[in-house]
């Protein structure tokens, strides 16, 4: 009877992180600034526009999935306009180790 209300406890414990509000995205892509890549070769523009209430981090995330896409290892952003949509322009940078 103990184990089945750890199980339940438990169960309803992972529910509760899995339907929260805030979702959180893991992104292969990381950002960086311009002199942190130097090193890299540069091959990508990408934009990314979002709306509403977190529109910068939507427009964002829009632009490392087009980077991710495109198999990038490094982000840097160059343009961020906060009009209505918001838009940003990042430049991709492919890193190798």
């Amino acid at each position: 009877m103990l184990r089945f209300l750890i199980a339940l406890l438990c169960c309803c414990t992972l529910s509760a992180c899995v339907s929260s509000d805030e979702t959180q995205l893991y992104h292969r892509i990381n950002e960086a600034y311009d002199f942190e890549v130097t090193h890299c070769d540069s091959f990508a523009m990408v934009t990314g526009i979002g709306r509403g209430e977190f529109a910068l981090r939507d427009a964002k995330n829009n632009a490392k999935k087009h980077g991710e896409e495109l198999n990038g290892t490094h982000i840097v952003w160059s343009q961020i306009d906060h009009g209505d949509p918001t838009k940003v322009v990042a430049v991709i940078y492919k890193c190798l180790l």
